[in-house]
C-alpha cells in the first residue's frame, strides 16, 4: 500500500510540476514585453522568430485546460495537425518561394508529388494555396485538395466546413478556401461561398456571424469574434486579384473604423472596446485597412494600418514572439480563454509590417 501512494505520489508531482514548468515559462516570456520603439528593429525580430517557427511551430493547444495538462498530451488533446496546418499557412503568408519550397520538400514526397500526410480537413486548403501561390504545389497535391473539397461539397452548391455539420458555413471556410479557389480559377465558386455569407451579416452592416445555418436561415455564434472577421478578410484580400472584392474591402474597413481602441488594436470580441487587444484579429484587421488604402488612397485607412501595428509592437515578447493571440475556438459560441503566442498571427503580422514597409516614410 505504501508503495502505491508513493507511485502515485510521484505521478501526481510529474504532472502538477509540468503545469508548473508551462505557467512559469509563460510567466517570464513576458519580462519586458512589448518594449519596442524603432519599427525595423521589430520587424526583424519578429521575422527571425518566424523563420524558426517554419521549422518547428509551437503547438497552438485545442483546449483551455491548464491543469494537468499532461494528461492531453497523453491522450492526444493537446495537438492537433489541422489546427497546426493553418498555423503553417499562416507564417508562410508572410515569405516567399524559398521558404515555401523548403516546407514543400518536407512535406510533400519527392517521387510521387503526393502528400506525405493525406489531408484530411478543409482547413489545409489554405496551407495548399500559399504553396501553390509560390510555385510549389506539385499536381497530385493539388488534386487531393480538390478531391477533398469535391467530397465535403458532395451535391451541394457551396462548401461547408466539416461534412459532419452539411447545413452550417463557417466564416473560417471563406479565409481556408476562398484563396484556394481563386488561385485554382474555381472563381465562381469563390464568389457563392462569399455572396452566400451576405445573408450572415448584421442588418445593416458588412459584419459576419460566426457561422450560419443554410436550413433554418439564421445567423450562429456572435458578431463581433476578431479572429472571425480575420478570416472573412483574409478571404477577400487574398482572392482580390481581379478586384473583385473592392467594394466590400472598403465598405468594411469603414465600419471597423469605430471599434478600433485607443491603443491601435481589437478586441478578441471587438464590440467592446474595454476588452484587451487580441493580436490575431488585430492583425488581420490592420491587413484590411492596408488593402483599403490601396484601393481608395484614403490616409485614414494607412493611418489605422500603422495603429495596428504599433499595437503589435506592444504585444510582442522580447524574443519575437507576438503575444496576446487568442486560443483556436471550440465551436459555436465556444471562445477561448487562452491567450498566448500563435504562429498564424506571427505571419500575418509580419506580412502587414512588410506591406506597410512601402509607406513608412511616405
Amino acid at each position: 500500500m505504501l508503495v502505491f501512494l508513493s507511485l502515485l505520489l510521484f505521478v501526481a508531482f510529474i504532472f502538477i510540476g509540468f503545469d508548473i514548468a508551462l505557467f512559469v515559462y509563460e510567466w517570464q516570456s513576458r519580462i519586458h514585453i512589448g518594449r519596442w520603439n524603432d519599427r525595423s528593429v521589430w520587424q526583424k525580430a519578429i521575422e527571425s522568430k518566424a523563420r524558426k517557427w517554419l521549422h518547428r511551430p509551437p503547438t497552438v493547444k485545442q483546449t483551455d485546460n491548464n491543469c494537468y495538462v499532461l494528461y492531453d498530451v497523453i491522450r492526444g488533446r493537446y495537438r492537433n495537425r489541422t489546427i497546426q496546418s493553418w498555423q503553417t499557412a499562416g507564417l508562410l503568408l508572410a515569405f516567399g518561394k524559398e521558404e515555401s519550397a523548403c516546407y514543400a520538400s518536407k512535406a510533400i514526397d519527392d517521387k510521387t508529388g503526393n502528400w506525405k500526410k493525406k489531408p484530411a480537413y478543409i482547413d489545409e486548403a489554405l496551407l495548399a494555396y500559399v504553396l501553390k501561390k509560390n510555385g510549389v504545389l506539385t499536381p497530385r497535391a493539388e488534386e487531393a485538395i480538390r478531391s477533398l473539397r469535391m467530397t465535403l461539397k458532395g451535391s451541394q452548391k457551396t462548401l461547408p466546413y466539416r461534412a459532419a455539420l452539411p447545413h452550417i458555413r463557417f466564416v473560417d471556410t471563406i479565409g481556408m478556401v476562398v484563396p484556394f479557389l481563386a488561385l485554382c480559377g474555381e472563381m465562381e465558386l469563390a464568389r457563392m461561398q462569399v455572396e452566400e455569407y451576405d445573408k450572415a451579416k448584421l442588418p445593416g452592416s458588412s459584419i459576419p456571424s460566426h457561422a450560419y445555418d443554410i436550413v433554418q436561415n439564421v445567423p450562429l455564434g456572435i458578431y463581433d469574434w476578431g479572429r472571425g472577421i480575420g478570416w472573412y478578410i483574409l478571404g477577400l484580400v487574398e482572392s482580390n486579384d481581379r478586384e473583385v472584392w473592392d467594394k466590400r474591402i472598403v465598405l468594411l474597413a469603414e465600419e471597423l473604423f469605430a471599434y478600433q481602441k485607443a491603443d491601435g488594436g481589437f478586441g478578441a470580441m471587438f464590440f467592446n472596446k474595454e476588452a484587451t487587444s487580441e493580436s490575431s484579429g488585430t492583425a488581420l484587421i490592420g491587413l484590411l485597412m492596408v488593402n483599403a488604402y490601396k484601393i481608395t488612397s484614403d490616409s485614414r485607412f494607412l493611418d489605422a494600418a500603422f495603429r495596428a501595428e504599433k499595437r503589435l509592437m506592444a504585444a510582442t515578447r522580447r524574443t519575437g514572439a507576438i503575444d496576446f493571440c487568442q486560443g483556436d475556438t471550440k465551436g459555436i459560441g465556444y471562445y477561448s480563454t487562452t491567450y498566448s503566442v500563435m504562429p498564424f498571427a506571427q505571419g500575418i503580422a509580419l506580412k502587414l509590417s512588410k506591406e506597410l514597409d512601402a509607406y513608412a516614410h511616405g
